[in-house]
């Protein structure tokens, strides 16, 4: 068997120069992601493919994005008196998942 890191040949069950295992079995692409993938524990996204936490990744980023501009625009708009600070707290809830989902991805 061949190290598919970093080439060795040769090999049975782990590599002897970089230690990777090789009779792991590799996470398979899914049909879809959805954002409501991000509320899953680590263990299940570490068994994500690759490719699939990229798109999950755009995902939260993009809600993310959506989330500051909002908080943002209440911040501003909160020097006025129509605008509550109850709602400017919420953006700020609203944005702070979003970021600890991002970096857990």
């Amino acid at each position: 068997m061949i190290c598919s890191y970093c080439g060795t040949e040769g090999l049975e069950e782990s590599c002897s120069f970089c230690g990777a295992i090789l009779n792991i079995e590799r996470p398979k692409l899914k049909e879809f992601v959805v954002l409501e993938d991000i509320e899953k524990p680590f263990n299940e996204l570490a068994c994500f493919h690759t490719y699939d936490l990229l798109v999950l990744l755009r995902l939260v980023r993009k809600e993310r994005t959506k989330a500051y501009d909002l908080m943002i625009t209440l911040k501003k708009a909160g020097k006025s008196p129509q605008t509550d600070q109850v709602m400017v707290n919420y953006s700020e809830d609203l944005y702070e998942p979003y970021t600890k989902r991002m970096k857990l991805v």
